[in-house]
C-alpha cells in the first residue's frame, strides 16, 4: 500500500539567473568558397568512406601486433586457455 507524501508548495516565485553576456563577441567566419572549376578536391573529400575505413583498419592492426608480439616474446595469446 502507498502513502501519498505532502509537499509544501512555496509562496515565493522561483529565482532562475539571467545569463551572463559574453566577454567576446562570437567569431563570424564567412563559409568556405565552394572549389573552382579546374580544383582538385583533396583525396578524403573525393572518398569520405576512407577516414572510417582507415580507423577500423588501424584498430585492427594494433590488436593483431598486439597478439603477435605477445607470441614472439614467448607468452600465450589471449586465446589459449
Amino acid at each position: 500500500m502507498s502513502t501519498s507524501t505532502h509537499t509544501p508548495h512555496g509562496t515565493r516565485p522561483a529565482v532562475v539567473p539571467r545569463p551572463r553576456a559574453a566577454v567576446e563577441p562570437p567569431i563570424r567566419r564567412p563559409p568556405a568558397p565552394p572549389p573552382q572549376q579546374g580544383e582538385r578536391l583533396g583525396l578524403y573529400e573525393r572518398h569520405a568512406w576512407l577516414i572510417p575505413a582507415v580507423a577500423i583498419a588501424s584498430v585492427i592492426a594494433v590488436f593483431v601486433a598486439m597478439v603477435l608480439l605477445t607470441w614472439a616474446a614467448g607468452g600465450g595469446t589471449p586465446f589459449d586457455r
